[in-house]
Parts: structure tokens; C-alpha cells; sequence
């Protein structure tokens, strides 16, 4: 209820702008900001996604008046999935760009040092790709916002899917760092609160960018699950799904992959993706039907040849929170954004319909959609049918949860 309400205001407010013409952009004033991202090797493809997002949200915003009428200006570093490259170049970003919001990353374990440093510049951090649940709960200080809905709120989503099939036997294989563990963890403690007859029959946790998961994948047959929780991403669920195809995993187990509905995942599969197949997706292309989202479709499309991916959608999203952020502040300035946000939940439109921001912990209060695989020849890749929202009062963090996790 109170979603819908924020929602309906700033509808209002949208409206009443759009009939006003852009005003002239400042000379010499600008917004800036600084995106790293992994943009090459294996998962590359998700930062591609997300500096493309950013050269099309940056365009747009500016050819409609810019922010405060300032010209909005974005710079890109490929951080290359390595920690120490990313820290400096946070640093560099803020002390000799002068960059005045910081974007990114795609690693989860990458944000964990990036948020230090947002917190010691006094620089908000706006994270629209790693998803561990860390930097708003235990981690979390103001000068962090997540603008998608993390991992704990894709894992008690899979949670609040699986517990309504007859499934009894669950098993895992997630990838051996904090988001494959925390992945596993609370998609079991969730599920095993709404089903108490299921069992555990086991967990496996490859490490990160393995390249043979056949031991892993004879260990699941050997197990026998009705069901397998898997938070492999990227090239990882493409190499071990590539694998299992010839054992017949697929067609005695059912896969619940929280990531796999990326265009990383399904366009390399082809037609190779398995039918049936649970994943869900942050945003995918082709929902919902709204004129922004037709609007953003089109346009990426045209522009850069390609569909956009979850983490394009994300990442636009989050440029356009900035833009809301500011314009409610009126400034820039960090610490009258963070006033501004946590006086009351901030919504704004993206193509995946509308997100609000609340201030307790400066995450997104958002559904979670969850669709099946079905292979499209349109578009020669699979992509999810029968979507499924899990709603946002279901998978986000209470208020005593949020106590509890900051003790």
C-alpha cells in the first residue's frame, strides 16, 4: 500500500513535468559520474550491457535538459573482476575526476571493498549489479543505495516458488565465495519455514570460473534430487549446463537458477538451453508491456544491435535514480541526497516498472519475476513464459530483520 502510494504521487509528477519544455543546459556544469564494471573476459558482457545503459541514459537525460539543468557526463573503467584495480580506481574517480556519484560493480566481493571507499570520500555508491545483500544489511552505511533487488531477495522468492510444487528433495551447486554460500542459505532457511517436510540432500560449491564441473555434475546424479538450487552465473552456468547436457541432468531434475535469465546465459546457449528450466531475472526485454520499456527496447536495439540485458535495464535504472535523487535534493551534495531519500521512500519509473527507494536501508523495494525456459525461434536464444511476480512484501528485509542484522 504504501508503494502504490509513492507510486501514484510521483506518477503525478511525472506527468505534469512532461509538458514542460527542457531547459537549456548549463555551460560548463556538470554531473558526473564513475562506472566500473567488468567489461572483459567471461562475464564481460555484463559490464558491455552496463556501459551502454549509461551512454543511452546519459544521452537521453541530457537531449531532455540534463539534471538542474547541468549536463550529466559519465566515465567507464573495465575493473577487470581484480579488487585492487577497482579501489584505485574509485580513488582516481573521486580525488582527480571529481566524479560526484560512484556506479557499480558487477562482483559482489569487488562492492564489499568499493564501499569502504565510498564511505571514507563520503561518496554515494549506487550499485546496480552486485547483489549481495551485505551492503544494505550488516555492511551498510548511508553513502550506499541499491537500485536492484539483491540476492536475499531473489533467494526467498525461489523460496516462495519451490514451496508451492510438490518437490520434497533439494540439493545446491553455487559458486565457492560470499554470494554462492549466502545464495544457498537463505534460499534453504526460507523454504524450509514454508516447507518443513523438504529434505537436504546435499551441497556442492565449485570454485569461482571453473572450467569441469563434471565430478560436481556426477555428484548430483549420484544424489538424487528432485530439485537443484543453482546461483552459477554467467559463463559459469553456461560451462556447467554445456556439461550436464549430455548426462541427462536436466530431464530428471528440475534447475531453479536465480541468475540464468541473462541474455550471458541464454543468447551462448542457443538452442542448447533446456525447456522448463526455472530462472529468474532482475528485468528481461520482453516485460512488461509498458510504453517505457517498448521506448528503452527500441531504442538500445537500434542503437547498439543488441537486446538489452538484465544488467543493461538495471544500470539505466540506476542512472535514472540519480537523476531523481538529485532533482528531489536540488544539489549534488551526498549528504542532502541522503536527507532528502530517507525522509520518505523515493519511487521513480524504469523499464521494468517502478522502483521505490526506502531510507532505512537504502535498498529497492521491488517484485521478483521467475519464468520457465522455452526456447523462441524469433529470437534464436530461450526465453522465460509463464513469469510468476513474487511480491515485495514478501522477500524484503523487515524492519526486526534489519534491527536484528546491524546488532
Amino acid at each position: 500500500m504504501v508503494g502504490k502510494r509513492w507510486v501514484a504521487m510521483l506518477a503525478g509528477t511525472v506527468l505534469m513535468g512532461a509538458v514542460l519544455a527542457p531547459p537549456a543546459l548549463a555551460a560548463g556544469d556538470t554531473i558526473k559520474v564513475g562506472a566500473m564494471f567488468i567489461a572483459t573476459g567471461p562475464m564481460g558482457g555484463y559490464g558491455v550491457h552496463g556501459h551502454q545503459a549509461i551512454q543511452l541514459a546519459v544521452d537521453e537525460i541530457n537531449q531532455g535538459g540534463g539534471i538542474l539543468g547541468k549536463k550529466l557526463e559519465a566515465v567507464f573503467v573495465d575493473t577487470q573482476l581484480k579488487k585492487d584495480l577497482a579501489v584505485q580506481t574509485a580513488e582516481k574517480f573521486v580525488d582527480q575526476d571529481k566524479v560526484d556519484f560512484l556506479m557499480g560493480p558487477t562482483s559482489s566481493g569487488i562492492a564489499m571493498a568499493l564501499t569502504e571507499v565510498a564511505k571514507e570520500k563520503k561518496k554515494i555508491l549506487v550499485l546496480t549489479q552486485a547483489a549481495t545483500d551485505a551492503l544494505t544489511g550488516d555492511k551498510f552505511h548511508p553513502y550506499v543505495f541499491s537500485t536492484l533487488s539483491n540476492a536475499m531477495m531473489h533467494s526467498r522468492s525461489g523460496a516462495y516458488l519451490m514451496a508451492g510444487k510438490p518437490y520434497k528433495k533439494y540439493m545446491c551447486i553455487g559458486p565457492d565465495y560470499g554470494y554462492g554460500h549466502a545464495s544457498w542459505k537463505m534460499f534453504k532457511e526460507k523454504l524450509v519455514a514454508l516447507r518443513p517436510d523438504v529434505e537436504i540432500v546435499g551441497e556442492l560449491f565449485p570454485k569461482f570460473l571453473s572450467k569441469d564441473y563434471t565430478e560436481y555434475i556426477q555428484k548430483i546424479l549420484d544424489a538424487k534430487p528432485e530439485v537443484v538450487w543453482s546461483p552459477l552465473w554467467g559463463g559459469d552456468a553456461v560451462t556447467f549446463i554445456k556439461q550436464a547436457l549430455p548426462t541427462g541432468l536436466f530431464d530428471k531434475v528440475k534447475f531453479v537458477f536465480p541468475c540464468a535469465g541473462a541474455l550471458e546465459v541464454l543468447v551462448p546457449l542457443g538452442k542448447d538451453m533446456p525447456s522448463g528450466v526455472y530462472v529468474s531475472s532482475r528485468y528481461f526485454f520482453t516485460s512488461p508491456d509498458s510504453d517505457m520499456n517498448r521506448n528503452f527496447v527500441k531504442a538500445y536495439r537500434e542503437r547498439f544491435k543488441d537486446y538489452p540485458d538484465y544488467m543493461a535495464g538495471e544500470t539505466y535504472s540506476g542512472m535514472y535514480f540519480i537523476k531523481a535523487a538529485v532533482e528531489r535534493a536540488g544539489t549534488t551534495d551526498a549528504e542532502a541526497i541522503i536527507k532528502a531519500v530517507e525522509r520518505e521512500p523515493l519511487a521513480w519509473e524504469t523499464p521494468e516498472g517502478w522502483k521505490i527507494m526506502r531510507g532505512q536501508d537504502h535498498s529497492v523495494v521491488e517484485d521478483v519475476l521467475w519464468g520457465e525456459t522455452a526456447f523462441n525461434a524469433a529470437y534464436g536464444f530461450s526465453i522465460p513464459i509463464n513469469f510468476v511476480s513474487i511480491q515485495a512484501a514478501q522477500i524484503g528485509r523487515t524492519d526486526a530483520e534489519l534491527a536484528a542484522v546491524r546488532k
